[in-house]
């Protein structure tokens, strides 16, 4: 390496010895662009690749102010990350993007791995090594697919369930079966505790701020081998929330090591080469192979011994095409480009190669050369290709929409599914004229977030054609990319699904709508091969046996289990003779769930020949009968309570009736003796006394004529509140009202009666006769007991419904302690023939109220 700075050009350790020749064609040959600035900022060195990257030659750099290589919009930014880094208390590396601004006057994006050296004297320096973004970005899908050679390994972090999902690189790199679960507790045995808190802390900050992180492990504190790991990680938020964690782990070690051999001078280059992701191959001008790393041993399948006793012509297919390369290798120092490579095994493979020439320290010359395998990447164009041609004549709608999502270009078949043409469809946006009123907008919504984000995905909608007629489109779309890895557009290919769409939904429509009747009606169905024993059971079989779907089917063994021993023998029977040809079974018995519960069913089946007339399969049902069976049980029991209440009921009936009887004779016989016998025993002294004559005769015998006429007026009251009124006669109100008459000319009592808005014409004759006698009992109730002077009765219309009111101011009592008399009872029997509710309100010194409510 050549020093040209004006700094310590001689003090910087990893260019301090100029003779030599091995480590300049190495650090030239690399394709990583790398320089080399002092305490100043001014360049000490730089290699080829980084010169051919900025468009400058050595000799225009070498002392000139880094900055000038920084766009002016982003110099104070550059210069405080060089600044910091470069006055850290100890010296540190640091990973960043920058742009970086060529010669003539383009800007492109580089990574940059900044990395201060210090040296014993205090004298610090910076190398830099920066790679293009740019081309990285173009071969980001080829890098994808190279993931398990390069040592990379994925992982994704669902944030709300904590689960976490990996690719097969990271289980290769944690060196875990595939199958197994990777868990935190396996990267904190890979990394170490040290650099797991430092990678869980990352994944907090990213969690909680949506901090995205690029960070590297120094793993060498656990007890394993020195190692290094680089784990990335981007947050993926919704509405301001990390919902998702994506990231990667890189086995960066085999790198770190690469970069400490650089400083360490010549003595460590081989390290380099043997950590870089390319095949390096030393050797001389007329094609003998010197020395090589581990990555083309890897590529061409030979070891290192077998390697060096090849020649070029052994590994690299000669063309006329790689002879003139050759040559201006010569004549201009650096040559690249493509060539075929051959194995051990004789297969031919198409390579990137970049080479340079150099003479060594003993003035020979020398060819490093570094390789890289373009397999995928022409198998990828040839595929590209074969597509071309086959997306004009496959039968599949093929369309492809630029970053608008506006239609580029559509196949032969999508204007025979959409019946749109070629004309019609482009530079239209499928939502312009495909979809329609009953298209799933939230389909719709994240197929077009896909696309925002170029990601691969497939998708199920509902298309309109021209004429109207809906389609069920299958689709799978992939984004499309320029050279600098930014999608340009998608490709997608469709597939016309409307007739298995149809049909799935009818045997979904079908299969629900036979699971519902099966549950509705409490009905399993069953199918048994009887030559292999396999048994098959719908869904309400095993909610009638109580088993877990879960579990595989029964078998016949396992079926003849279920059944209670009592019932097994003959419905065994049953069925052998249905399984031996002797008509079908139909039978009731009962079964043993796991839980021990039993349960009744009404089991039938039936045999099924194949058509050589042998007996192939038994199918039948299962009707759970067991709610059924005590439903019944319970309606013989409630008929069996309902007669005896019915017989109770009407003794009660029959007691009552007699009570009342009984009762109405002894008050009808107080009534006589108390008074129509007083006032007729009067009467006959009058008439009967001898020694009465002329006026004094006379006076007595009216005497007597009046108490005649009185017993006659009791004798008629007591007649009358004993005999109903005949149908034809009987108005509730007058007949009330004379009541009321009778009581206000035999007492001094004050009685208030309201009927307003009552239609008696419309009222049913017993229900008429009811009311005037609960009046009739309660007033009597209210006269022999009560101490009133006041009653208020009412009868209302009410919602349907006739309620009648009868309250008094007297002395009342406590329904809690006083039992119901006969009058009460009375009231409440006659009341409930017509489904009245009685409501009975007293207190002492509060009166009493009699509520009664008909339904109308």
């Amino acid at each position: 390496m050549r020093i040209h700075s004006k700094s310590r050009r001689d003090k910087f350790p990893a260019v301090a010895s100029a003779a030599n020749p091995v480590f300049n064609s190495v650090f030239n040959a690399l394709e990583v662009g790398i320089l080399v600035v002092d305490s100043e900022g001014l360049f000490v060195d730089m290699n080829e690749s980084y010169c051919r990257m900025i468009g400058y030659e050595r000799r225009e750099l070498i002392g000139k102010y880094f900055l000038t290589m920084v766009p002016e919009i982003q110099r104070d930014f550059t210069l405080y990350t060089f600044n910091s880094a470069m006055s850290s208390p100890v010296p540190k590396q640091t990973v960043a993007e920058f742009p970086i601004q060529r010669k003539d006057g383009h800007i492109f994006g580089a990574n940059c791995q900044l990395t201060v050296i210090s040296e014993p004297d205090g004298t610090r320096y910076m190398m830099v090594c920066i790679t293009d973004v740019t081309e990285t970005n173009n071969y980001k899908h080829l890098l994808e697919e190279t993931e398990l050679a390069t040592g990379i390994g994925g992982w994704q972090l669902d944030v709300q369930t904590n689960r976490l999902s990996c690719t097969e690189g990271l289980y290769k790199l944690l060196d875990i079966p595939k199958y197994n679960g990777i868990t935190w507790e396996d990267i904190l045995s890979f990394v170490g505790n040290d650099a797991y808190l430092q990678f869980k802390q990352a994944v907090q900050l990213a969690v909680t701020r949506g901090i995205p992180f690029n960070i590297e492990l120094d793993c060498s504190k656990c007890d394993m081998p020195v190692k290094w790991i680089r784990t990335i990680g981007k947050p993926k938020q919704l509405f301001n929330k990390t919902i998702q964690l994506v990231g990667t782990f890189q086995d960066i070690t085999n790198h770190k090591q690469a970069e400490q051999l650089i400083y360490l001078g010549q003595a460590k280059y081989r390290a380099i080469a043997n950590s870089s992701l390319y095949a390096f191959i030393l050797g001389n001008p007329d094609g003998s192979i010197l020395e090589v790393n581990s990555k083309a041993c890897e590529l061409f399948g030979y070891t290192e011994e077998e390697f060096v006793k090849k020649i070029r012509q052994d590994v690299v297919l000669h063309t006329p095409e790689l002879l003139l390369m050759v040559e201006d290798r010569i004549t201009k120092g650096f040559v690249q480009g493509e060539l075929t490579g051959i194995k051990k095994n004789g297969e031919f493979f198409p390579c990137e190669f970049s080479s340079v020439y150099f003479k060594d320290l003993n003035g020979e010359d020398r060819m490093s050369t570094i390789l890289r395998d373009i397999s995928d990447r022409k198998k990828t164009e040839e595929e590209l290709k074969k597509l071309s041609h086959i997306a004009r004549e496959t039968i599949s709608p093929i369309v492809i929409t630029d970053i608008d999502r506006r239609i580029q270009w559509i196949n032969a078949a999508f204007t025979m599914v959409t019946e749109y043409t070629f004309n019609e469809a482009v530079g239209k946006r499928p939502e312009d004229f495909l979809y329609g009123e009953e298209t799933d907008r939230e389909a719709v919504k994240k197929l077009m977030e896909n696309k925002r984000v170029g990601r691969t995905f497939d998708t199920e909608l509902l298309i309109y054609t021209k004429s109207g007629r809906k389609v069920w489109v299958t689709m799978q779309a992939q984004p499309q990319f320029d050279n600098k890895g930014k999608v340009t557009g998608y490709f997608a290919i469709g597939i016309d699904s409307t007739e298995r769409r149809k049909s799935e939904e009818q045997i979904v429509h079908n299969q629900r709508l036979l699971q519902q009747a099966e549950r509705i009606a409490g009905l399993g169905s069953w199918e048994t091969n009887l030559k292999t024993g396999e048994t098959i059971w719908s869904d309400e079989m095993y909610h009638i046996y109580g088993r877990d779907k879960s579990l595989s089917n029964p078998g016949i063994e396992q079926q003849v289990a279920f059944i209670h021993p009592d019932d097994s023998e003959y419905v065994l029977k049953d069925i052998q003779k249905t399984i031996g040809g002797i008509g079908d079974f139909d039978l009731e018995h009962r079964i043993l769930r796991p839980d021990g519960t039993i349960r009744i069913i009404h089991s039938q089946g039936q045999l099924l020949r194949n058509h050589l007339g042998e007996p192939e399969k038994l199918v039948g049902i299962v009707h759970d009968i067991t709610n059924q069976k005590q439903a019944e049980e319970q309606l013989r029991q409630q008929e069996a309570r309902m007669m005896e209440e019915r017989v109770n009921h009407q003794r009660q009936i029959a007691r009552a009736t007699i009570n009342t009887q009984e009762y109405e004779r002894s008050e009808i016989g107080k009534e006589l003796h108390d008074n129509v016998n007083q006032i007729l025993a009067s009467a006959k002294l009058f008439l009967s006394s001898p020694f009465l004559e002329g006026d004094e005769r006379e006076l007595f015998t009216n005497k007597a004529a009046e108490h005649i006429h009185m017993a006659i007026e009791e004798i008629r009251k007591l007649s009358k509140s004993l005999v109903s009124p005949s149908a034809a006669d009987l108005g509730i109100i007058e007949t009330i009202n004379d009541m009321i008459g009778d009581i206000k000319w035999a007492q001094k009592i004050e009685v208030c009666f309201n009927h307003g808005g009552i239609d008696e014409t419309k009222l049913d004759y017993g229900l008429k006769l009811t009311i005037y006698r609960i009046v009739q009992e309660q007033l009597t109730n209210i006269l022999k007991y009560a101490e009133a002077n006041k009653i208020g009765i009412t009868i209302k219309e009410e919602e349907k419904k006739i309620i009648l009111t009868i309250s008094d101011n007297g002395k009342g009592f406590d329904p809690a302690t006083k039992r119901k008399g006969i009058g009460f009872n009375n009231i409440i029997n006659r009341a409930d023939v017509f489904n009245g509710k009685v409501d009975i309100q007293a207190a002492p010194g509060h009166g009493c109220t009699v509520r009664v409510e008909f339904d109308k």
